[in-house]
């Protein structure tokens, strides 16, 4: 049985073998169904879905932030903003919060009477993400993090540093309140 995985956006990928050019077997996933499908993913491999909703093949990640400490965030997030989505992504020793919105909303605001407007799964579908607030673990021991937002100014397009490092219960405490807020642009 062929390898799929279903992306959020509601697209199925399947994932593929062939010979490499150099010699060897390669992987890689594909929204096509022809061709050489594999039946399983390979030793030392992760099937990894990005917050936008592209998968792709990659080695196993080492885990080096613990599942406590994304359930800690997880439970900040699941607060409802209006209008307002987030997704959180954990890569190596870094914690990104992702802010997305939907403008499905307002657009079917705009059609005719006897259009249904789209329910959460619809618009979750088709919502973007941008990273804004990222969280670097920097001492492995203590469990201290270094806050960092992003910067959308013209000039700096980049992340800059909050704050010192600190828990990730206080730096959450100090700073994921503002998300969805002006205060938020105020941070630095």
């Amino acid at each position: 049985m062929p390898v799929t995985y279903h992306s959020r956006t509601g697209k199925i990928y399947y994932l593929h073998s062939g010979p490499k050019r150099g010699g060897g077997v390669q992987h890689f996933f594909s929204t096509k169904a022809d061709g050489t499908l594999a039946d399983r993913v390979p030793d030392g491999f992760e099937i990894y879905e990005t917050v936008n909703g592209q998968v792709y093949l990659r080695r196993a990640q080492p885990k080096l932030i613990f599942d406590e400490e994304l359930a800690q965030l997880r439970q900040r997030l699941a607060k409802p903003r209006p209008g307002f989505r987030y997704k959180m992504e954990a890569r190596g020793n870094v914690i990104t919060i992702h802010e997305g919105e939907s403008r499905l909303s307002e657009l079917m605001g705009r059609m005719p009477s006897w259009a249904l407007p789209p329910d959460e799964a619809f618009e979750e579908r088709f919502a973007t993400y941008q990273a804004v607030l990222r969280f670097t673990l920097v001492d492995a021991e203590r469990r201290l993090f270094a806050p960092e937002r992003y910067c959308f100014r013209g000039s700096v397009d980049d992340w800059i540093t909050l704050g010192p490092p600190g828990t990730l219960a206080k730096l959450a405490t100090r700073y994921m309140t503002h998300l969805g807020k002006d205060s938020f642009f105020e941070l630095f």
